[in-house]
């Protein structure tokens, strides 16, 4: 039962990294963009929105089916790192209805890579001979 519980657990949090890495690949020019307005110093290249969203889709998917399941879950808490700040920065919100939904995505940011961490220490993992 622990074994469901842990490919149920896998398949659930790898999810919105599958799909919004998809998503980052297919609109990488708008992302590009969204990344070089929040970050002055970033160049508007869309291989660098690429790159995320393959790294994201990719340690997604082996997070997901449990290939090497440390490692991606590392490389998944890494991309939220760019994600999180680009995406969702509440602090530049001027008024109180658009900090909000801002401040809650930050949050579930968190809580994700809280979440991956947690799978990433995890002595009990399966098909993973890293540590």
């Amino acid at each position: 039962m622990r074994t469901l519980t842990r490919t149920a657990g896998r398949f659930l949090l790898a999810g919105i990294f599958v799909y919004s890495g998809y998503g980052m690949i297919k609109s990488a020019e708008r992302y590009a963009k969204l990344a070089s307005g929040a970050l002055p110093m970033l160049p508007e290249d869309p291989m660098i929105a690429r790159v995320q969203g393959a790294a994201m889709l990719g340690a997604g998917s082996t997070f997901a089916l449990g290939i090497l399941p440390k490692t991606s879950a590392r490389i998944l808490a890494l991309t939220l790192i760019p994600n999180t700040i680009v995406g969702h920065p509440f602090w530049k919100a001027d008024k109180p209805e658009d900090r909000r939904p801002q401040l809650v995505h930050f949050l579930k940011n968190v809580g994700l890579a809280g979440g991956l961490l947690y799978a990433s220490a995890d002595k009990r993992t399966q098909r993973d001979s890293e540590d």
